[in-house]
């Protein structure tokens, strides 16, 4: 997902190679392209509203990591950025 948000973002990479297979590799994107596929790509795999909804169906971490096919540091990263459990201890505490 990541480097599909970099074609999402029409980043330009700095460096462009052709293997010999005939694959042609662009690379070398800045920190600011790298630090913006990030977000993009987090965002597209996991979305707010889809982690909203899993924790309204008490899904730990680890289940809603395999659900999404997303690493654990993504899964604890989106639900930080998000602010999703934030907002669930909130409703609870009401």
């Amino acid at each position: 997902m990541h480097e599909i948000s970099h074609i999402f973002l029409r980043h330009g990479g700095s460096q462009v190679t052709l293997t010999d297979t005939g694959t042609l590799l662009i690379s070398e994107f800045s920190d600011e392209q790298e630090d913006e596929a990030n977000w993009l790509s987090g965002a597209l795999l996991l979305p707010r509203e889809a982690l909203l909804q899993a924790r309204a169906e008490k899904m730990n971490d680890s289940q809603i990591c395999a659900k999404y096919g997303a690493s654990s540091d993504m899964c604890v990263w989106r639900l930080r950025m998000t602010g999703v459990d934030v907002q669930m201890r909130r409703k609870r505490a009401k």
